[in-house]
């Protein structure tokens, strides 16, 4: 029996998927959502509705603060709605992200179960080869023991252990 060959073939397994990418690409998406999160927002801009008399003439000073005043109400009322709910989109966000993870959570729990299966399968497979490899093994060593001849007799070890002592003795001739 020669040992030159490998008594498995090589078991094919898929070619190892490399989820440090996804790390950085999901730790990159919540840095980008907690900036977003964190910046402040910038006030919009409200335009005086355009008159005849705005663009006709400049505006006298006492005019100025009335128009100044109807302004400020305006910036008021565009930041007024986002205040009370600041913290309700920060957990909104949370739990969008929560969720995210979750679910990068549970493809990653799925996947390694798959895994896990697999190896088990492969476990079962390689017993299963081992199991047929011991039973060739033992046909193959009956074989050789039904092909060997019989041990030689006591009389026939015997001759075979005087057989150079009686050659000898008649000076070589049969």
């Amino acid at each position: 029996m020669s040992t030159e060959h490998a008594e498995f073939p090589p078991l094919e397994s898929a070619p190892a998927r490399r989820t440090w990418i996804w790390a950085l690409a999901g730790a990159a998406l919540v840095i980008a959502l907690v900036w977003t999160m964190r910046r402040p927002q910038a006030a919009p801009e409200v335009k005086q509705p355009a008159t005849l008399a705005n663009v006709a003439a400049p505006a006298p000073e006492a005019a100025k603060p009335a128009v100044a005043e109807p302004v400020k109400a305006a910036i008021a009322q565009v930041k007024a709605p986002e205040s009370p709910n600041v913290l309700g989109n920060a957990v909104a966000t949370v739990k969008n992200m929560a969720m995210v993870a979750k679910a990068e959570l549970d493809r990653e729990v799925g996947r390694t179960k798959t895994a896990q299966a697999q190896a088990a399968a492969y476990r079962k497979q390689i017993e299963n080869l081992e199991k047929q490899l011991g039973a060739a093994r033992a046909q193959i060593a009956a074989m050789q023991t039904a092909q060997k001849p019989p041990p030689p007799s006591d009389q026939e070890q015997i001759l075979q252990t005087l057989a150079p002592v009686l050659r000898t003795g008649n000076g070589g001739s049969p």
